[in-house]
């Protein structure tokens, strides 16, 4: 409402310079055309060579009236209506501010009752508000002290007359907008939630009730303990600081808000805070404001119940499969699959309600540790399978050493040169041979001339001894991973809940709930 009734302010004042400078083109066309020299003019245009002798004793001019603002005479008749006089019939113009008779800029208080947080848009970036505002500034040329009854404390100020808000549009009224509003609303029943008084003292109050959507820049790196600070600046519009001030004016208490403990979020503890006025600067000057800062910071204990907890138990029964025999490939393989698998499918269900931002959030570098924790388990199974199934000798060796068959030396003695002995090797045999059967059966002698000396002999080969890499592997991966992903905690948590307690120091967080 307010930044549509500048707008229409301008609008008047445009009209205004026009009527005016037509009013006054006029007038000192009158003035020529009436002055001996105008009329000389006059003559000669008008007689086209005949001259017109004018008697001296003719008024050469009219007598001209004190100019008057021509589009306050409405406004006068208003104010006369409404019980409002100016000091003098002609000196009040809605289009010029009040400014004290020192030449010192025109003091403009201003106070914010801060009702409720109604909605926080994280997807949009937006807050909406209900406030109450309430200013200040003091107008002489309204003087309201003969409606009021006689108090002998002439300098009372609590002695008022309240107004229909509506007369604001016809007195001088600070050109207040938010800065970064996309949306302003009234919650209008019958007639608007503001109200108008003029004090003894000619100090004007204008209170109104509203809500808006402001835009609240939001960083989400630290999401989901995240904290964000919205600024709502309150600024003039057309008025500079050579003109006009603004400030926060303190109440009873000495605060500048009328807080509402009833305030209950959900997800966000608030604060408010007030900074001293600031200076817009720009290319047309200077132009005074005040800001309101709400601080939220996002209540962690959703998020802990929700997504940190099961994650972080989701790693654990992946490295718990660490303890299964490695023959067991069903269960090991079902363990770590199903736990990546759900972390999997539980990051997108974590996105879809988190803002989409370019950047990594806390929560992201939580969701990607937990999954790398758990593909680090899969990857040690698949190493471990590796070194078990591995081949370190030909096939043949290795058929030799299953079957587990055997060679047999025979030592023999021979007739010419008892002395010397000879060993013979025979083929493998499955089964013990027999030697000379006739001869261990008292037959023939044809066995005797070479006696046996000595019979069977091993393979001189030694037996595999068996592959224990993936033992060693197994013991080593177990408090590898139990330790990374502590020391990882350990890095996570504390770098998450730091740099906020100099928020807590500055601003005085409120969890929502009435005291």
């Amino acid at each position: 409402e307010t930044v549509n009734s500048v707008s229409v302010d301008k609008k008047d004042i445009t009209k205004l310079g026009d009527i005016v400078s037509k009013f006054t083109s006029s007038q000192h066309q009158e003035q020529e055309y009436f002055s001996p020299e105008g009329a000389q003019t006059n003559q000669q245009e008008f007689s086209y060579g005949n001259t017109i002798e004018l008697d001296e004793n003719l008024p050469t001019s009219r007598p001209t009236q004190k100019p008057r603002f021509l589009s306050m005479d409405p406004v006068q008749n208003d104010l006369k209506l409404l019980g409002v006089k100016p000091l003098e019939p002609d000196d009040y113009n809605i289009h010029t501010p009040p400014l004290p008779r020192d030449g010192s800029p025109l003091l403009v208080s201003i106070s914010i009752s801060l009702r409720n947080i109604l909605e926080i848009d994280e997807l949009r970036q937006l807050i909406t508000l209900e406030t109450t505002m309430r200013l200040y500034w003091q107008d002489y040329r309204l003087n309201v002290s003969h409606l009021l009854p006689t108090n002998p404390y002439s300098n009372a100020s609590d002695d008022y007359i309240l107004l229909h808000p509506d007369t604001t549009h016809y007195i001088w009224f600070p050109d207040i907008y938010i800065d970064f509003a996309k949306a302003l609303r009234v919650p209008k029943f019958m007639v608007p939630p503001a109200s108008l008084r003029i004090y003894r003292n000619s100090t004007a109050r204008y209170a109104t009730q509203n809500n808006y959507d402001v835009a609240c820049p939001m960083n989400f790196r630290k999401y989901p303990y995240d904290t964000q600070i919205c600024k709502v600046k309150y600024e003039s519009y057309g008025y500079t600081t050579q003109k006009m001030l603004l400030k926060w004016k303190k109440g009873f208490d000495q605060s500048k808000v009328t807080a509402n403990n009833s305030i209950s979020l959900a997800q966000f503890d608030y604060a408010v805070k007030f900074e001293e006025e600031y200076r817009e600067a720009i290319a047309s000057g200077e132009y005074p404001g005040v800001i309101m800062t709400i601080v939220l910071r996002r209540k962690i204990n959703y998020h802990l119940l929700q997504t940190y907890l099961p994650s972080g138990l989701f790693v654990i029964v992946a490295w718990l499969s660490l303890f299964l025999p490695p023959e067991a490939i069903p269960g090991r393989v079902t363990m770590a699959m199903t736990t990546l698998l759900t972390l999997a499918a539980m990051f997108g269900a974590v996105r879809q309600n988190t803002p989409r931002v370019s950047y990594v959030s806390a929560l992201d570098i939580w969701m990607c540790g937990c999954i790398v924790f758990v593909f680090f388990t899969l990857l040690e199974y698949v190493i471990v399978l590796c070194l078990i199934y591995r081949k370190t000798k030909p096939e043949e060796t290795e058929e030799e050493a299953h079957n587990g068959n055997n060679t047999i030396g025979i030592q023999t003695v021979d007739k010419k040169d008892p002395n010397v002995l000879q060993l013979e090797n025979i083929q493998p045999r499955k089964r013990r041979p027999r030697f000379c059967p006739t001869w261990r059966k008292g037959g023939s002698a044809k066995c005797r001339p070479k006696e046996i000396k000595h019979c069977v002999h091993r393979s001189t080969k030694k037996p595999q001894t068996p592959n224990t890499d993936h033992l060693a592997v197994e013991r080593v991966c177990r408090p590898l991973i139990a330790i990374m992903f502590i020391l990882f905690n350990g890095l996570y948590w504390p770098l998450l809940f730091w740099d906020n307690g100099q928020i807590d120091k500055e601003f005085d967080l409120r969890s929502g709930l009435a005291l």
